[in-house]
């Protein structure tokens, strides 16, 4: 019986070891503070040395100088181990800048860090959030501050949905050169999230990142992004996977000794105490588990809890059952609400396989009923809609009728055939019902990061990929195409006049029309501001005024509820594809001309432009 469990307890207890969401940038627009933040990824002992100095009482600083200081030390101080922060003197001198003051409201953000979720927590993130809503979505201050509340959102199960909209809308508005910080650091929460339930998209995001971090010597950023991706692959079961995950760990540690941070290090051992239990190297796993256990003392994170209860698991595989209970025996006392919904799962389900291992049948059958009984609390939750929480929770149910059975030996045989079947049949349903869910969850996330929120319409990275497409096509094809840029006319008198609230309105009431004039083929999306890009793909000249005159007429039949004067008419610019040699930006460009053209003659009419190789035809 010793050799099953052992099995048993290797495949379901999953690996969820956590390491906190990182990110580093403020947005400051301070160079010496934002070099300070950068360095902060680098090497976080370092660059908190460096930060010391500079709030030093010898300097005298501006209050506004010292509050950005002060957000970077504690970015510093997160990332070298330390979860539970003391903000509270910072936060108060900070109240003397505006309510919306970016530097003040990175405090707020880092004194949320490590928060129970209790109701006042909750309406503080509500209200954070709600303030950054109201900034400026492509200043870098702003996409900071999402990137940073995303992080911390990104701990609670009950908050991955809120978690992957902040995220995903700093990761789309992060689209040029210079917000290339700000993306890789969207792209790695973003991917923390999307973990959860897609392990491949995660792999994607995490690779954006990490190429970022390599690039700028962002050594503990690095090391995060390793670290994610060896989680990814440690969700699976086989063995590839597992030895994938068990490179990334290592590369892992290394990074983080790079950046000189022994709390990155001790993170990607107690991944390695994990995985190499798993792949059966009970000796090398030993090592890891213990020497990461002590390291962790003291670190109040959920990381501490996992690694035991993993290092139990190992004593089990190397026939130390007793080791294994002295060692499950701490979590009583060193772990506030450790036997509470999945954690405590985990920990009645290990407990029980040891008391299994113990001969303590009695023991072990009561944990597994409360491991189930927390699982099925846990089932509520958002991470209960994982498929593997399925799993693990048929395979405790299996091992109960195992254990209850053996006491009993000869009784209820044939009732004990029923219940099972009766259980794999429920829970092959409830399995199908997940899977449909995490199918529909991961169309849903990818469709948000490449739709245009406020209008429903694609935005412009999908638009600008999508219309190379075309215009390949197009040459390959030798098909008529136009490439035209439509801008709403007069659209800034709207804002001024009746609010941005109105503008709002004018942007989504245009793009609801274009949307049910355009033909099926047509490509149409959001190119910034008030401007549109619309691809017409096997149409001469003709056909598209039509198209163009349609949309037009159909245009200025709208009336806005909140600005009631204001004609919904716009002026556009297009350019004929000739099956020359232009690219899209050259086209875009002559289309921009054209647009040009249309506004200074009047508005409310269109322009064409023939390229010169058309014009050679």
């Amino acid at each position: 019986m010793r050799s099953f469990l052992q099995y048993i307890v290797l495949f379901s207890c999953l690996c969820i070891i956590h390491r906190p969401g990182l990110a580093s940038c403020l947005g400051s627009e301070d160079a010496e503070i934002d070099a300070l933040a950068k360095d902060v990824g680098r090497q976080p002992h370092n660059a908190l040395q460096a930060i010391e100095q500079a709030l030093s009482p010898e300097r005298k600083l501006s209050l506004e100088r010292r509050t950005w200081l002060e957000a970077a030390r504690a970015q510093a101080q997160r990332m070298t181990g330390q979860e539970m922060l003391d903000l509270t003197q910072a936060i108060e001198e900070a109240k003397a800048l505006s309510a919306d003051h970016p530097a003040r409201l990175q405090l707020s953000i880092f004194a949320l860090y490590g928060a129970d979720m209790s109701v006042s927590t909750r309406e503080r993130i509500d209200v954070l959030k709600y303030q950054l809503l109201q900034l400026p979505p492509n200043q870098a201050a702003t996409l900071c501050l999402k990137i940073r509340l995303a992080s911390v959102m990104a701990d609670y199960n009950s908050l991955n949905g809120d978690a992957f909209q902040l995220a995903a809308d700093a990761y789309r508005n992060a689209d040029s050169e210079q917000l290339g910080w700000m993306r890789a650091e969207a792209a790695s929460v973003l991917g923390q999230v999307v973990l959860r339930t897609d392990s491949d998209y995660a792999r994607t995001l995490s690779e954006e990142a990490l190429s970022y971090f390599e690039s700028q010597a962002m050594h503990d950023m690095a090391a995060n992004e390793l670290f994610m991706d060896a989680m990814s692959w440690s969700k699976e079961q086989d063995t590839d996977s597992l030895l994938n995950a068990e490179q990334q760990f290592r590369r892992s540690a290394a990074a983080a000794r790079l950046a000189n941070n022994s709390f990155g290090i001790v993170y990607a051992e107690a991944g390695l105490c994990d995985v190499l239990g798993r792949l059966g190297r009970v000796q090398e796993a030993l090592q890891y588990c213990s020497v990461s256990v002590e390291q962790l003392k003291g670190v109040n994170h959920v990381t501490y809890f996992d690694t035991i209860i993993n290092y139990a698991a190992v004593l089990l595989a190397d026939n130390r059952p007793s080791d294994a209970m002295e060692l499950l025996a701490s979590l009583s006392t060193d772990w506030p609400g450790w036997a509470t919904g999945f954690y405590g799962y985990r920990f009645y389900s290990v407990r029980g396989h040891v008391h299994a291992a113990l001969g303590n049948a009695e023991e072990a059958i009561a944990d597994l009923k409360s491991a189930l009984h927390e699982l099925r609390g846990y089932e509520s939750s958002t991470r209960a809609r994982n498929n593997r929480l399925f799993q693990s929770r048929f395979r405790v149910e299996q091992l109960e009728q195992h254990l209850e059975l053996k006491a009993r030996e000869t009784r209820e045989k044939n009732q004990r055939n029923r219940i099972l079947l009766i259980t794999g049949l429920v829970v092959l349903a409830l399995l199908s019902v997940i899977v449909i869910i995490l199918i529909r969850y991961q169309r849903l996330y990818r469709q948000m990061a490449f739709m245009d929120l406020l209008t429903g319409v694609p935005n412009r990275r999908y638009t600008e990929a999508r219309a190379q497409e075309v215009l390949e096509q197009a040459r390959a094809r030798r098909q008529p195409l136009h490439i035209v840029l439509l801008d709403l006319d007069h659209f800034k008198t709207c804002n001024d006049r009746y609010g941005h609230d109105a503008g709002d309105e004018a942007l989504r009431r245009f793009a609801y029309v274009a949307k049910n004039v355009i033909r099926p083929g047509d490509l149409f999306g959001r190119w910034g501001g008030e401007e549109f890009l619309l691809v017409l793909l096997g149409t001469d000249r003709n056909a598209a005024t039509a198209v163009l005159d349609r949309l037009r007429s159909a245009a200025a039949a709208e009336r806005l509820k909140l600005a009631p004067d204001y004609l919904l008419q716009f002026s556009a610019g297009a350019v004929e594809f000739g099956h020359g040699t232009e690219q899209f930006n050259e086209l875009l460009t002559m289309a921009d001309q054209a647009l040009y053209r249309a506004k200074s003659e009047g508005r409310n009419r269109s322009c064409f432009i023939t390229t010169k190789s058309q014009e050679q035809n």
